[in-house]
């Protein structure tokens, strides 16, 4: 169904070169839903999609795009809005997401606190031990693999949890919050 009023959306914009940059998020889009067709939908492909319609509603914006370019986008982001709702990811899947985001953060903040402590003073300890975030991250790793998103992060605490850093905590947040879509 996006194929049609992607279509629509070309043909409207023809070789207008004012409309250059709408052409390429266009494009961008079109190969998001080729990939989606050739390899099945899922959550990820989606979400790909999306990233892709957003930067073609930004160019449109930016661009003061006529009203036939903007009935052909709403199109598009209608039929978005139903794949997002067909793939979306399981509530058990989102509850391990917070839960797991939760206690990286509550981590990080313990690790961030920890460099400004008295001098000669021992470290406080830190909740969450990497082991125990691992546990949760195994589950989750899975669950977000079947709904075809990569992750990296994830991936690395499970296979090496003793290497969890502050760094690498913040780069976890940062894809949870992607895949959650926060």
């Amino acid at each position: 169904m996006m194929e049609a009023a992607l279509f629509q959306l070309r043909a409207t914009l023809a070789d207008d070169p004012e409309l250059l940059p709408m052409r390429l998020s266009a494009d961008v889009l079109a190969n998001a839903i080729k990939a989606a067709k050739a390899g099945g939908v899922n959550a990820a492909r989606v979400n790909d999609i999306d990233f892709a319609l957003n930067d073609l509603v930004t160019a449109a914006e930016d661009a003061g795009a006529p009203d036939a370019i903007a009935s052909a986008i709403a199109l598009l982001q209608d039929d978005a809005a139903v794949l997002r709702g067909a793939t979306a990811l399981p509530e058990e899947t989102l509850a391990a997401i917070r839960e797991l985001h939760t206690r990286l953060r509550t981590r990080a903040k313990a690790l961030e606190r920890g460099q400004y402590r008295a001098e000669g003073t021992d470290p406080a300890p830190l909740p969450h031990p990497p082991e125990e975030l691992r546990e949760l991250a195994i589950p989750l790793a899975r669950q977000l693999s079947a709904a075809g998103f990569a992750t990296p992060s994830l991936d690395l605490l499970v296979a090496e949890p003793e290497e969890l850093r502050y760094h690498s905590i913040n780069e976890l947040v940062d894809e949870l919050d992607v895949i959650a879509g926060a």
